[in-house]
Parts: C-alpha cells; sequence; structure tokens
C-alpha cells in the first residue's frame, strides 16, 4: 500500500499533519509525562534548541484545534515534561456502535448541504464519533471547496468570538462596498449560507441596523478591531426570508393556499405571513416576478395585487404549452471539469484533525483502515484516502511510541497487538461541538433526547453546556420513530434490505414493502426515507412516522418481489437559460454538466410526483428539457 504514494509529493502541510499525529499517539499512551528532551530527539531531532522551542509551541496550538491540550508539568530544577491533559480524550463507552452510525447516517445529509455552513466541522465531528473505518457506514460527497470557503470560515471564527469583520461585498447589481459588520447568526437557504449582521458607525455597533448578506457575494472578509455581543432577544429565524423577500420591500400581498399546496413550501409562508380571516396569507414582497413563480411551484393562488395575480396566470398560460426541446450537449472546454489527484485538497488544518481522527479510532486489537471506508467517511478520493492512510502508517517510524499496524489485504492498516500502543478518542473542538449542536438542532433532536446526551457527554468538550450551544427545539420524535431511524442507519451501513407496513395516507391500508435504503433525510419536521423500491422497482420516498413492523427482509422475500432493477431514480435532463431559477429554488439532486452558450446544462431526478414538474412549470420561460413524460406533467400541472 505504501508503493502506491510513492510519487504522490509530501507538502510541509502533511510533513505537519503527519508530525502531529505522531503527537497525539505518543500523548495518548504515555504513562507518564514526557520530557522535553525526548520530544526533541524524536520528533524534532534536526532542530536547535530554540527552533524546537518555538516550533513544539506552534505545534501545541494545532494540538488544541484537533481537540487534544497538553500542558506543562513543572519538576523541581529539572527540564520540563509534557503530557495530555485528562479532558482531551472522549469517554466513548458512553456511547454504543449503534448509536454513533445512526448518529452518521443522520447527518450525512447536512455534511452534504452547501446551505448548512458549519458542514465541514461536522464532517470532522462525526469522524470522531464513529470511529468504525474498517466498514464502510455513511457514505458522502467529498466537502466542496468553494473560493468562499475561507470567507466563511472568517465570519464563523467572527460570530464565535465575537468579533467585528471588515468585508468586500457586491450585491445583485454589482455594486461593490467596504462594510465593518457584527455577525449576529447565519442561515441556510437554497444551498447558500447567509449572514445577519448588525452595521457599524465610527466603529459603534448598531444593532437595530440589520442586514443580511450572502457568502458567496462577500469577496473578502478579515477580522476588524472591536467586539461585539449579540443581544439576548435576537432570533436568527426572524431573518429567513422567502426567495422573493430577497431586498427592499415593495407592496403587499395577499395568497390563498389550497388543497394542493405544497407542505413544506407553505409551512416557509406560515413563517413569514400574517393569517387573515378569510383563510389567506398577507406577506412582504420585493419581487413581484419571483413571488408569481414562487406561488407557481407551491400551488397557491396569489389573490393581491393585480400585477401579480397577472404575473402568475402568464405562467400557468405558458407552462400549459410547454413542450420537450432539445438540450445542447455539453463537451470540451464546456464540461464541467472533474476534479483530478490532490486538487482542492483540504490544506493543514483540516488534514491533521483527519488523521488525528483516523489515528483515534485504531483503539483496539484488530481495528482498521480501509481505502473505501475513509473515503466514504471523510468524503475524499480513494487515493487521497490512500494517501492519508499512508501518512499514519508513518507517522510514528522510529519513535518509543510506534503504532503496531499490519498492511492488510485491501490496500488498509490494521492494529496488532505486537506493542500494545492504541489510539484514543479524542474530545470535539468547540467548534466541532458547535457544528454537532446545530446539526442536532436542525434534526429535531429535542435537548432530553437520550442520543443527543450521550453523544454530547461522550465527545463533547468539558467546558461545553447546552445553553452555551444555545438549543432551541421543540420538535420530538417518538420511541417507534427512533426505532425505525435506527434500523434504517443500520440498513444503509450494512447494504440489506427491509421489509415494512407502509401506510401511504391516513385514511389508506397498510401495505408490505420491501426496500433498500439509500437515505434518510429531514424536511420540515419530518423524517423520510429515500430506497428503492423492490415491488415496484422505482425509487421511492417513504415518511418514517409511517413506516410499522419494520424488520431486515429475509432473502427469499426480496428474491419473491421479482426481479431487481438498478437501485438509481431516473434523471432527465434540463438546461436553464439563466442563473435565476437556481436562485430562486434548491434543486433537489441537480448536477450540472456544464454551460452552453450560457445556458446551464444539468440532470435532475425525477421520482414522479408534482414538485419536479411543478417548479418547471415555474420557471417555463427559462428552462428546457427534452423528456417527453415530464413536459406533458408540466402541461397538466398548469391545467
Amino acid at each position: 500500500m505504501a508503493e502506491d504514494c510513492v510519487d504522490v509529493s509530501i507538502t510541509s502541510d502533511d510533513e505537519q499533519a503527519r508530525r502531529l499525529c505522531a503527537l497525539v499517539v505518543a500523548f495518548s499512551n504515555a504513562r507518564s509525562p514526557i520530557p522535553s528532551a525526548d520530544i526533541h530527539a524524536a520528533y524534532y531531532p534536526n532542530l536547535t534548541d530554540d527552533s524546537f522551542r518555538r516550533k513544539f509551541a506552534r505545534d501545541r496550538e494545532k494540538l488544541v484545534e484537533c481537540g487534544m491540550v497538553v500542558r506543562s508539568v513543572e519538576k523541581d530544577d529539572k527540564e520540563a515534561s509534557w503530557q495530555a491533559d485528562a479532558s482531551s480524550f472522549a469517554d466513548s463507552s458512553l456511547l454504543s456502535a449503534d448509536d454513533a452510525l445512526m448518529l452518521d447516517v443522520l447527518c450525512a445529509q447536512l455534511v452534504d448541504d452547501p446551505s448548512f455552513a458549519q458542514r465541514d466541522d461536522l464532517r470532522l465531528a462525526l469522524a470522531k464519533i464513529d470511529h468504525a473505518f474498517g466498514t464502510l457506514s455513511a457514505a458522502r460527497i467529498a466537502p466542496q471547496r468553494r473560493e468562499g470557503a475561507k470567507v466563511l470560515q472568517t465570519m464563523l471564527s467572527c460570530l464565535a468570538g465575537g468579533s467585528l469583520a471588515r468585508i468586500t461585498y457586491v450585491d445583485a447589481k454589482g455594486t461593490r462596498t467596504e462594510r465593518t459588520v457584527a455577525p449576529y447568526g447565519h442561515f441556510g437557504l437554497r444551498d447558500n449560507v447567509y449572514f445577519v449582521c448588525a452595521q457599524t458607525a465610527d466603529g459603534v455597533v448598531d444593532g437595530h441596523d440589520l442586514r443580511t448578506f450572502r457568502v458567496d457575494r462577500i469577496e473578502r472578509a478579515v477580522p476588524a478591531k472591536g467586539r461585539f455581543t449579540v443581544p439576548e432577544d435576537f432570533c436568527v429565524d426572524d431573518h429567513v426570508l422567502l426567495p422573493f423577500q430577497m431586498g427592499p420591500t415593495t407592496c403587499m400581498a395577499t395568497l390563498l393556499p389550497t388543497k394542493d399546496s405544497d407542505r413544506d413550501m407553505l409551512l416557509e409562508l406560515e413563517r413569514c405571513a400574517t393569517p387573515q380571516s378569510d383563510d389567506t396569507r398577507r406577506v412582504a414582497v420585493s419581487s413581484l416576478a419571483d413571488a408569481a413563480r414562487w406561488c407557481v411551484a407551491a400551488g397557491i393562488e396569489p389573490r393581491t395585487p393585480d400585477e401579480l395575480v397577472s404575473s402568475w396566470r402568464d405562467l400557468l398560460s405558458k407552462a400549459s404549452q410547454f413542450e420537450a426541446q432539445g438540450v445542447p450537449e455539453v463537451s470540451g472546454a464546456h464540461a464541467k471539469t472533474a476534479p483530478k489527484g490532490r486538487r482542492g485538497r483540504p490544506g493543514g488544518a483540516n488534514e491533521m484533525r483527519e488523521l488525528v481522527a483516523l489515528v483515534s479510532s485504531l483503539g483496539h486489537e484488530g481495528a482498521a483502515l480501509t481505502p473505501e471506508a475513509v473515503s466514504a467517511r471523510l468524503g475524499v478520493t480513494l487515493e487521497r484516502a490512500r494517501f492519508l492512510i499512508n501518512l499514519v502508517l508513518t507517522a510514528c517510524t522510529d519513535t518509543s511510541y510506534q503504532l503496531p499496524l499490519s498492511l492488510s489485504d485491501d490496500d488498509g492498516v490494521v492494529l496488532s497487538r505486537s506493542q500494545g500502543v492504541t489510539g484514543r478518542p479524542i474530545r470535539l473542538t468547540r467548534g466541532e461541538a458547535d457544528a454537532l449542536v446545530a446539526a442536532l438542532d436542525e434534526l429535531g433532536f429535542p435537548s432530553d433526547d437520550a442520543l443527543r446526551q450521550e453523544v454530547l457527554a461522550a465527545f463533547a468538550p468539558v467546558s461545553l453546556t447546552e445553553q452555551q450551544a444555545r438549543t432551541h427545539v421543540d420538535a420530538a420524535l417518538s420511541q417507534g420513530d427512533n426505532e425505525v431511524l435506527e434500523a434504517c442507519s443500520r440498513t444503509i451501513s450494512s447494504g440489506g434490505t427491509l421489509s415494512f407496513l407502509y401506510t401511504a395516507s391516513r385514511q389508506g391500508t397498510p401495505e408490505r414493502r420491501v426496500v433498500s435504503p439509500q437515505a434518510l433525510r429531514r424536511s420540515g419536521d419530518l423524517w423520510y426515507l429515500d430506497g428503492h423500491d423492490h415491488v415496484r422497482h422505482a425509487l421511492r420516498t417513504f415518511r418514517i412516522d409511517r413506516m410499522a413492523e419494520v424488520r431486515v427482509a429475509a432473502t427469499q422475500e426480496a428474491e419473491g418481489t421479482g426481479p431487481l432493477l438498478p437501485k438509481t431514480e431516473r434523471q432527465v435532463k434540463v438546461a436553464f437559460l439563466s442563473k435565476a431559477p437556481l436562485d430562486l429554488f434548491e434543486w433537489h439532486g441537480l448536477e450540472v454538466l456544464g454551460e452552453h452558450d450560457g445556458a446551464i446544462v444539468a440532470t435532475l431526478p425525477f421520482y414522479g410526483g408534482q414538485w419536479l414538474p411543478r417548479h418547471l412549470a415555474a420557471c417555463v420561460d427559462l428552462v428546457v428539457t427534452q423528456d417527453e413524460e415530464l413536459a406533458a406533467l408540466v402541461r397538466k400541472t398548469a391545467c
């Protein structure tokens, strides 16, 4: 396996990450404080005394970023010795392997979600919590290292530390401004992250002048002089706007929900609108055109003003005549380029945290790291996974605390018993813990949920409390729902098949379904399972609260449902004639193929139902598809 990595260059970031990994192993296994001279000789052999002291001091700061605190132990008239603070180590016995797996599977959707600001910290937190890297569990998409990643981390850091931020912002009209702001909070919306910030004047924070900034429009962000405190009555939910409310309010609209209204979009409307006595909702509007599109997609009827009603009817009229058209092919320079090799690699900070998570997982004889599991769990390529495993393998060579690792047949490594040196689970950093709490909030785990309490007790920093984490969750899962979620998560990990009774509607009759689960996701306050239905031979979505008598399907039961089709949904090809629809709506599962003459060519999964036809009808003048069946459904939607 080491031979696979010979041609991969070792950067200074890699060397630092490997050295920190070796230090984590040493301080995890030392039964007494380690003298400075021993650390110098083993890990900094080519440095002078002064250079060693400076570099070791910087490395201790880096170890704190990974979750390990190393303290000096004073000895009379002797050189300093060092040991890891006991608070650095997690008590993983408080959390079962099944619970860790379920948490990993449930949170996977947020790690993949560009609108979840703390997704990278969450990815690393889950790597520490579910430390089974020898088997495949929750697979996830490689974290997107977008250009705004540094800006996002700066804004999150300023928010966490209560320091002002100096930003360069480009608004929707292309106007560039320099501002000093106090970030009060953030939220995710339609694949973007937004920060709610208080403006400043002459260095004074005006808590009444709040503005919302989209992260990908912040060209530059740096910490600025000055501190702030978030007001106790501030709630970021008050600033989460509907798509047609971005910008100054131009008018008020009256909207009427119908029996066919999209449930999730109706919940969004209820949050931002004022109910009227005639069952309508009164809501502020910034863009009438966007409001009309949103109403079409939501299945909601606008009543006033007349301009909004006219625009809505015009869209429906165009949708009633929608025809399939050819979608341009993209190739060559127009095609989306796939990442190669180590392009987009995570850099030193994340790499050292990845290595610490990997080496911490090797806590018992037989613990393993396989390239496939590391790749899926960390969201990196197989080549990158092999490289990380190679760094772990070589991290402790020729030291007193060498990990007794052996190569396995699958290009991985296994912890043997030869020397007794092992990894130990490390507690989360404050950023990782905050990301985990935010994810638990987002997923609806109440503050008294047993799984939530167990994972925080086992892995959160000792100083973190639920009050500090600002939990405000009222939703709760029933015991039955929790059991279904656990069964689904275990089956996703094992690649097995579930059998359950499913009630499609409140008045429906339960039917036995046999499903190969693919993913769990949360929408609104409900959990859903996406999986391949072996009876209907298609990808289907099931509400968790409507599933009963869930069990692993017997082999003959799965085989008796007929020939199995590939576990993939039907993909439809579309071309967006502008970026406006992508900013207006969140297109689930969209994969951009490239651009052609200004059109954005992409594929979308189609599961049946009204969601996709309605959204295409809402953007009927800005989108084309070559799928005849889908075009017919768009026309039907307009009737």
